[in-house]
């Protein structure tokens, strides 16, 4: 995966029922939706460059997807709008699967911050990190990026955390307490089957990190939702399997639409 601006694109985005309203189309198979994004300006973006940008970061961060289960996953939440599933996360968890710069800053800064009590993050903190990264990445330090290129990124990754209901405030932002439901806990569980596999073992598994629950509780929150019935473990004490218990392009009804 290389490394690109996407960042950029989404944190210059107003609305993000705009990200859902693209995930809809493309699963309800709306043709050419280059041209719908970029020349009919169905989200009324002010200039085509900025239109461009929007489609191409789209379409290679949110309308991209590891395999059909992963795809899967997302055509049960998307096919048809409901804001009161939780589309933040799945787009949280999107960008860190689809896009190498937002993994990397989420993983080893902002997380890092999460779990370390931090309370606040400031777009010096991402600068910083970026500059710091440039020497231990040579993929990143290839790119060349200029202070030009890395100081937007650094802000516009704050902007999208605070869109995405993660931060708080203006120029330093606030960390806030996410409280991940069983239900939304679990649906990261069938992402992570769904991209690594059913034979992964997920005990101390490096995307855990993302689902904000410690390394310390995250196989007693597994138990927790096993028992519940809405997915299936196993636990050896060296390795944690697990095992899908719902249809996955039917995991939006089965985890949030129980009757």
């Amino acid at each position: 995966m290389k490394y690109n601006t996407d960042i950029n694109s989404f944190g210059g985005i107003q609305d993000y029922h705009m990200i859902h309203e693209s995930l809809r189309s493309y699963f309800n198979g709306e043709k050419d939706l280059k041209k719908r994004f970029v020349e009919d300006n169905i989200f009324g973006i002010r200039t085509e460059e900025g239109r461009g940008r929007f489609y191409r970061g789209i379409k290679s961060s949110i309308l991209n997807f590891q395999n059909l289960n992963h795809e899967d996953i997302f055509r049960s939440f998307f096919t048809t709008l409901d804001q009161s599933l939780p589309y933040d996360f799945l787009i949280f968890w999107q960008l860190s699967i689809n896009n190498r710069l937002f993994n990397v800053i989420s993983k080893e800064l902002y997380l890092k911050y999460y779990f370390n009590g931090k309370v606040t993050i400031i777009g010096h903190d991402v600068f910083y990190f970026l500059q710091e990264h440039k020497e231990n990445d040579e993929d990143f330090k290839n790119q060349n990026w200029t202070k030009k290129t890395t100081e937007p990124i650094a802000s516009k990754y704050l902007t999208v955390l605070k869109k995405l209901g993660l931060v708080e405030g203006v120029q330093k932002k606030k960390l806030l307490h996410v409280q991940i439901s069983d239900q939304e806990f679990t649906l990261f569980l069938y992402l992570l089957i769904a991209i690594y596999g059913e034979g992964t073992n997920f005990l101390n598994h490096q995307f855990n990190i993302f689902s904000f629950v410690s390394n310390e509780s995250f196989n007693e929150r597994v138990k927790r939702v096993a028992q519940k019935g809405l997915i299936g473990m196993e636990f050896s004490g060296t390795k944690l399997s697990l095992k899908p218990i719902f249809k996955l392009n039917e995991l939006a009804d089965g985890l949030f639409r129980r009757s």
